[in-house]
């Protein structure tokens, strides 16, 4: 099959969308060689990219606008299009296919800084899902939401969830874990770890409060935020002044990714209290790095994490606090839960995440043939 693919995210951010798309097309390429892949892109992809598909030969790297994407895939008589992220620019001859990770802007009605709100944006994402020959998502959670909220037939919904990085594993080097905790100013013996920065659906707030709530780890401990702190910061902050924890929370911002593992691997548990994930890859990482994890029981989150987490109400700062002092206190606790984080860790990969995208394509394939 000749398969265009909107790689788009991989010449923006990395993070995200972008870190999934690249790990996901990698093994993918690697699996099945025998197709002929074109990447369109609006922009040149960056050198890693490059290096990695750029010298393949089922590989052509094909830069162009995204409202030409259509047009270009005709010219190259394509089989299939695939849209990678929430958008379809394309069409092949055995259809169009769209990723969409999940629906949290429509499920929280989170304000938007675009200049008529969210609403716009719903409707393009669901006459898209509709048109679309299969939607591919990234977890059971997200595949219910595009069936109810957008009135998808299941059969038309495909899972491809993501995988851990492989660069994510246990640091065991006590004089690295002590230069970043320096680094970041983290002063005091034993922290606990969160993600997300400022963004509102992370709900870093309410994991500042449930911090302060915990008499304890206040006394004794560090939270550090990792994270940007743009839009949302005000509330968080406002939320560590009403608890008198200003020298206690630390907010390094976005940390490199070497830094990010000691983090993960010093901490004495990594919480994520998210309101919302499409699939929730944080506490899943930090399983990789050997943290115990507790994690909000919203969305897809007990979906990825399993038995591997202590799962908590996220609108409850209360019962934050408790499970929190629980996982510091009990030794004992702490290892059962590190020693399943990393057994839940291993239980995907980019490899049975190519799979189940190529059954996509040949199922796409077989359909036109019968």
């Amino acid at each position: 099959m000749r398969i265009a693919l909107d790689v788009s995210p991989l010449a923006r951010n990395r993070a995200g969308i972008g870190t999934y798309v690249a790990h996901l097309l990698t093994a993918l390429v690697r699996i099945a060689p025998d197709h002929d892949y074109r990447f369109y892109t609006p922009q040149p992809l960056p050198e890693q990219d490059r290096s990695v598909f750029g010298g393949h030969p089922s590989v052509r790297i094909v830069q162009c606008p995204e409202f030409l994407m259509g047009l270009r895939a005709r010219w190259d008589g394509v089989d299939l299009f695939h849209g990678l992220n929430f958008k379809l620019r394309g069409w092949g001859r055995l259809g169009g296919i769209v990723t969409i990770y999940d629906l949290s802007v429509d499920r929280l009605g989170m304000p938007s800084r675009k200049l008529f709100g969210q609403q716009r944006s719903f409707l393009r994402t669901k006459r898209t899902a509709l048109r679309a020959s299969r939607v591919v998502t990234i977890s059971e959670h997200s595949a219910a939401d595009l069936v109810e909220l957008y009135g998808l037939p299941r059969e038309r919904i495909a899972i491809v969830s993501p995988a851990v990085s492989p660069e994510f594993s246990p640091v065991a080097d006590a004089g690295a874990i002590a230069a970043v905790k320096a680094r970041y100013g983290i002063h005091r013996e034993a922290f606990v770890l969160s993600g997300g920065g400022a963004e509102p659906r992370k709900n870093i707030a309410m994991l500042v409060e449930a911090f302060g709530r915990a008499p304890r780890l206040r006394a004794a401990m560090n939270l550090v935020v990792v994270g940007g702190m743009d839009r949302g910061a005000d509330a968080i902050r406002e939320a560590g002044g009403r608890a008198g924890l200003e020298s206690a929370v630390i907010f390094p911002g976005h940390v490199p990714l070497n830094d990010l593992r000691a983090l993960y691997a010093g901490c004495a548990l990594f919480a994520f209290p998210s309101l919302y994930e499409g699939f929730g890859m944080p506490p899943l990482e930090a399983m990789a790095c050997g943290a115990p994890v507790v994690c909000s029981n919203a969305s897809s989150l007990p979906e990825a994490v399993g038995d591997a987490a202590l799962l908590v109400d996220p609108r409850d700062p209360e019962a934050w606090a408790r499970a929190m002092t629980r996982m510091a206190d009990d030794a004992a606790l702490r290892e059962d839960f590190r020693r399943r984080g990393a057994l839940r860790a291993k239980a995907f990969s980019w490899e049975q995440s190519a799979r189940d995208l190529l059954k996509v394509y040949q199922d796409l394939l077989k359909g036109t043939a019968a």
